[in-house]
């Protein structure tokens, strides 16, 4: 569980899509299904590996979201305007979760310290 946890889950997500539309795979039946399930999967594996807390894990989990901001909005801003047929909703909603995910992470990876190490918050 682990290794399946510490997968950058965004890239994951950002590699399958730009591979489905380098490849011009229609996104039908089958595939669109599979997305929904990367997706989820992707949800759940990132909030579990941001509750992993180190120095290290929690540096790299910054690092990792906000490279995965930078691609996913190019990657969403190229298929909006550099291509034919636009951004597509399978498409749309993948980057959203990337987007999602990258900014929750680190919220709850910073909220998760805080009660580990017993830091009072103060609203």
């Amino acid at each position: 569980m682990g290794m399946i946890a510490a997968l950058p889950w965004n890239f994951v997500i950002i590699a399958t899509l730009v591979t489905l539309q380098q490849a011009a795979i229609p996104t039908d039946g089958l595939i669109e299904k599979s997305l929904f399930v990367l997706y989820l999967c992707s949800l759940v594996f990132g909030f579990i590996n941001s509750s992993n807390i180190t120095t290290r894990n929690f540096t790299l989990l910054i690092v990792q979201s906000v490279l995965s901001v930078a691609i996913a909005s190019s990657f969403m801003s190229y298929l909006y305007w550099g291509t034919h047929s636009g951004l597509e909703f399978i498409y749309g909603i993948g980057l959203a979760i990337v987007l999602i995910n990258a900014t929750i992470s680190p919220i709850n990876s910073f909220k998760t310290a805080l009660r580990d190490y017993q830091v009072d918050e103060h609203d």
